[in-house]
Formats: structure tokens, sequence, C-alpha cells
């Protein structure tokens, strides 16, 4: 926690709001947004920038891709910092789970040629020179970052992109170092923060912040299992990751793949002295209050989302049973966007 030296330990986590002009510039919609929400919390996570085309999410997202987007990136650091807020971004790289749409129909790419379950999206196996093309993706995005004045980057390792896609023997049939044993499935991720160690040494900014967000386990038949997560947490503290953030849809769950009744989140803070970010369904002062009893960070998404003055009514003590709820064209998303909040 000394690095990131927050106000508080409250995060408005990364969320993936599509408000980004069509090519992936930041818009006046994605400035209002950050300014209302990084008002109450000690760091504003910014979600889904995509660091190439073809790694693109969705429609909307934002764009590190390209040096033109710093501009607009400085802009968005700036509007964050001045609530004295830490600003950091999440770099996405989708494998597989590119949007057609969003990467223009191009071929996705994947440790392996295999669709996910709800696609017909076969992506290109990548070869190895690939993966390292992707590995300098990623440095690139993070120069862009600091050349932003961002304090920070996020990688984004869960929910099934490129770098879980590695990590899973679900995904991953590769026969080759970057594939079999779980040494090998965790490489990729091992080079890519070595990359992003070395790149941030560089410039000598020892206050960069650079966080890994990680789905603790999945569910498949044959998929990542918590015990697996847990090595992978391990190494990244030895690889010298300041903060982990895990992808949860409820803050006090309980694992599937490991036998106990723990939550993931105590598990996590016994295998690792990290500070831990745990976000989902915290959405009254009760859940505050367990949240902060549990994790170093706590993430507060939807209740923020709605009403960007949420957490300054929960701490003074005021009810938010009846309080302003945003509509999307106030917020200025997609009603498909709003929706799923």
């Amino acid at each position: 926690m000394d690095k990131l030296n927050l106000k508080n330990r409250f995060v408005l986590p990364p969320l993936d709001m599509r408000m980004a002009l069509f090519d992936g510039t930041v818009s006046l919609n994605d400035l209002e947004f950050h300014r209302q929400r990084s008002q109450s919390v000690g760091m504003d996570v910014v979600g889904s920038a995509f660091i190439s085309t073809e790694g693109n999410t969705a429609l909307g997202s934002i764009s590190i891709s390209r040096d033109e987007d710093i501009e607009g990136l400085s802009k968005l650091a700036k509007v964050i910092q001045r609530n004295h807020a830490k600003a950091i971004i999440q770099l996405v790289h989708a494998g597989r789970l590119a949007s057609p749409q969003a990467i223009f129909e191009k071929k996705a790419f994947a440790p392996s040629a295999i669709a996910a379950p709800w696609s017909q999206l076969v992506p290109q196996e990548l070869t190895r020179d690939a993966i390292y093309k992707i590995i300098d993706q990623y440095a690139n995005a993070l120069k862009r970052a600091m050349a932003a004045g961002f304090d920070g980057v996020e990688i984004h390792g869960a929910n099934g992109f490129l770098p879980q896609q590695f990590l899973s023997s679900n995904v991953n049939h590769r026969q080759d170092q970057f594939g079999g044993s779980l040494a090998n499935r965790f490489r990729f991720v091992k080079l890519l923060i070595q990359r992003l160690q070395a790149t941030v040494s560089q410039f000598g900014n020892q206050t960069f912040v650079l966080g890994y967000r990680l789905s603790p386990e999945e569910y498949e038949d044959g998929g990542l299992k918590l015990g697996e997560t847990l090595q992978l947490a391990q190494l990244l503290e030895q690889l010298g990751i300041d903060y982990l953030s895990l992808s949860l849809r409820d803050f006090m769950v309980t694992p599937r793949t490991f036998d106990t009744k723990v939550p993931i989140v105590k598990l996590f803070n016994a295998a690792v002295d990290l500070p831990i970010m745990v976000a989902g369904q915290i959405n009254d002062a009760n859940k505050l209050k367990q949240a902060q009893e549990l994790s170093s960070l706590i993430g507060i998404g939807r209740p923020l989302v709605k009403d960007p003055n949420w957490l300054t009514k929960i701490n003074s003590g005021k009810s938010t049973a009846n309080g302003l709820v945003l509509t999307a064209s106030e917020i200025g998303v997609a009603q498909s966007v709003y929706q799923v909040l």
C-alpha cells in the first residue's frame, strides 16, 4: 500500500463502459464519467484499453494502441488526478474473445485454434514470433500510459482474455514452451510482467504502479483451478506486481474448485503479501464494512456508475435507498451496456 499512497482504499474498478469514439479516441463522455466518479475514490482504474486493434474487446472501448491516442489519454489522466485520485489504465488483449466488429472482421488470435464455447469464431493459433510481438505491444502501451501521465497500468488477465487463455489448459493446447505444464502455461504472463517491469525501470519511474487482474477459477471441466491461480499470484508477487485485482461476481464468494468454504479473497490474502482488490455486490453500508475488513482495496462499480455520490453518502451515514439513479442517456452509455450494470 505504501507505493500506491492513496487518499483512501476505495477504487472505481475497471468498467467497460464503451463510451469512446469509433476509433477508440477518448470522448467527452469518458472525461465527464471519470471526473464525477473519481471524486470519492483513492484510485480510478480506466477499463479495457486495447493495446492493438486485433485485441479489441468491443466497439466503444478506449484505444492505447497508437501514439496519437496519448493526447486524449492525457486529458483523462488529468481529470482523475485533479480529484487527488491515482489514475490507472487497464491494458487488454482479448485474444479469441475479440469482437469481430471491433477488429473489423479480421482474424482473431489465441494460444490455440479453439473457439470460445459460445462463439463460432475459430481463432488463429499464435506463432512464437506473434507472441513476442504482443508482448512488445503491451510494452508500447505502457510507454503511452507513462507519456500520458497515468500513475500506473493494470494487466487484464481475467474474464477469459488473452493472458488467461495461456493459463487455461482448456484453451491452451500448445506443444511448445508456452503450453503443457503449468510452468509453461505461466510463461507468457511471466515474460510479459518481466518486460513491463524492465520498461518501467528504463524510464526510472519508481512510483509507477503495475497491477494485475485475474479470475480466481474457471467453472468448466478441465478449466483453471483456484490452486493454480494461487500459484500464479505467488509468481506475480515474486515478479514485483504492486497489487492484485480479483474478478468476482460477489466479494464473499467461496471457491468451486477448492475444497473449502472460506471466501476466495481470504485464500489470496493468505497466499501473498500484496494489496488485493475485491468488488462485486458491495452495494450497502454493511457490505462495504465487510469488504473493508477482508481486503486492502475495495472496488465500487455499479453503485458509483448510477450515483457518483453514493460513496460520499454512505460514508456520511446518509441513506441511499431513494437516492439518485442516473439513466443510460444521462451517463452517456448505450442502453445495452446500462442493462448489464
